[in-house]
């Protein structure tokens, strides 16, 4: 395609070049009276004329012979109208034009065309005295003339293939290279990792469609910018890892937190690099991040898991064994706590307080330990809790807490009933417990994607703060005096067993929403 292009440029060249030849030798016949030649610049600028008129529709190897043989032809009129034989050496214009083509066949053409117009000029025209012997100006032109076809005609047969040959190689050399750019340039587009390259200054001059993603900003708005991708908290670290890039060293699978765009944060496996020029100076620096946000949730859950269960087997292995004895404990306080004659009633009170205490942190291990065996049956969630909310009713009243239901349908589901009345009972009573004074407390069903639904009880409690929102599902970790920490790690357990979650949000000051969401059945 560049041969072709190169071509089309030369040939445009040659045809102002026989316009310009031709104007300036009419322009001589003006000047020179002695000048006979008349038609031959009056064809080269009608033929000039022509070919600016037909260039754009001729193809490229008409173009180039219509060139060729339109001056072979002006130098043959311009020989007829000339009283002199020196005439004849113009001849050799169009054969070393032709020969920039590197083309052999044109030569050959032109060459034999020649011939043929020297025989007429010398037969017809009487350039040469055929009776008398050549003198040495015709002999050397004619030498001369038969020098430079010998030589374009060696030139173009020794380099023809050997142009070919390079014009080939260049052309593999530059698909090659487009290809290796197109392949660099397609990897960058569609990686689903994050990717940006920053100048010197720190300013963005690339990124791809990842990262507008994952970070929220467009492409119009990172270009020559330096954009806040980081928590401020972080500030000293991620310069200090910058100006360390820069001066050429890497940081591979590091993990950190970035910010988006709208400011929230997300954990992030990033990977910084200098980009070096061929004299080993850093011009750039790139950024290759991936979020791992699901990961470290993948690994919070792993180690939730593994804490549920050594809670449930510190429940296994305990739970029955303390059983016994406080089932003989229990039975004598209460025998002491009916003797009329007891002398402490109130200690004795106390006590059984404190046991049925530990009965129920007992229970609550029972359910932490080995899976039981639990019988599914389909019921309804709008029955279960209205069930539990007609035992709750009058604890709410006596608290002075307003309850509003929302709910317009009715979800079915397979699961253990029980269990997941336990839930509603664990979540009513954190809901109650987080008010210190009347409030209200609303619970919503409502209808969710793929065949799910969710339940929240929200409250207008007191809330809770954002460090102990991490540690809510915690064995044994509680904000309440008489807690035990485990209602809600029992009831997170309880929802996963049916094939559902549960989470918690909660702004301190403001209450707490507790949403499940369950497969309908």
């Amino acid at each position: 395609m560049e041969s072709k292009i190169i071509n089309r440029k030369r040939s445009q060249l040659f045809i102002h070049v026989l316009g310009f030849l031709s104007i300036f030798h009419f322009l001589l016949n003006q000047l020179i009276e002695t000048n006979t030649a008349v038609v031959s610049p009056l064809f080269g600028i009608s033929s000039y004329f022509l070919f600016l008129l037909a260039m754009a529709k001729m193809k490229e190897r008409t173009l180039q012979y219509a060139i060729l043989f339109a001056m072979n032809l002006y130098i043959f009129i311009l020989n007829v109208e000339s009283l002199s034989p020196i005439t004849l050496i113009y001849f050799v214009v169009p054969i070393i034009i032709s020969a920039l083509y590197n083309d052999t066949k044109l030569i050959l053409i032109l060459g034999l065309a020649t011939a043929i117009e020297f025989t007429l000029l010398s037969t017809l025209f009487d350039r040469f005295d055929t009776g008398n012997p050549f003198s040495y100006t015709q002999l050397s032109i004619v030498i001369f003339i038969l020098s430079i076809l010998s030589i374009t005609l060696l030139h173009s047969i020794y380099f023809s293939r050997y142009w070919k040959q390079l014009e080939l190689t260049n052309a593999s050399m530059e698909k090659a290279l487009l290809s290796k750019e197109g392949y660099l340039q397609l990897f960058f587009e569609t990686a689903k990792d994050a990717i940006a390259v920053f100048d010197p200054n720190n300013k963005i001059i690339a990124v791809n469609p990842a990262f507008e993603e994952l970070y929220g900003w467009t492409s119009e708005e990172c270009i020559g910018n330096t954009l806040p991708l980081y928590p401020q908290d972080m500030k000293e670290d991620v310069e200090r890892r910058t100006l360390d890039v820069q001066q050429g060293k890497s940081y591979s699978l590091l993990e950190t937190v970035d910010l988006r765009k709208d400011g929230s944060r997300f954990h992030a496996l990033i990977t910084l690099s200098p980009i070096f020029d061929h004299s080993q100076k850093v011009v750039a620096t790139s950024i290759i991040s991936r979020d791992i946000s699901y990961q470290k949730e993948s690994d919070k859950l792993i180690l939730q898991s593994e804490k549920l269960k050594l809670a449930g087997e510190i429940a296994a292995g305990v739970a029955h064994e303390i059983r016994n004895p406080m089932t003989v404990i229990s039975g004598f306080i209460q025998m002491m706590h009916r003797d009329p004659k007891h002398l402490f009633p109130e200690y004795t009170e106390l006590i059984q307080s404190e046991l049925d205490r530990i009965n129920l942190i007992i229970s609550e291990f029972l359910v932490l330990a080995k899976p039981q065996a639990v019988t599914q049956k389909k019921f309804s969630i709008q029955q279960a809790l209205e069930d539990i909310l007609t035992l709750f009713g009058s604890e709410l009243n006596l608290n002075g807490i307003e309850l509003k239901k929302e709910w317009q349908e009715d979800f079915q589901v397979n699961g253990e009933e029980h269990h997941l009345k336990q839930v509603f009972i664990n979540l009513l009573k954190n809901a109650v417990e987080s008010m210190e004074q009347p409030g209200k407390i609303r619970i919503t069903i409502t209808s969710e994607k793929h065949n799910k639904f969710s339940i929240s009880f929200e409250d207008s409690g007191i809330g809770i703060s954002e460090k102990d929102l991490d540690g809510i599902f915690e064995p044994f970790y509680t904000t309440k005096a008489s807690g035990t920490g485990l209602g809600l790690l029992v009831s997170q357990k309880i929802i996963r067993e049916h094939n559902g979650t549960l989470t918690i949000s909660s702004t301190a000051g403001l209450g707490t929403v507790a949403k499940i969401i369950l497969p309908a059945y």
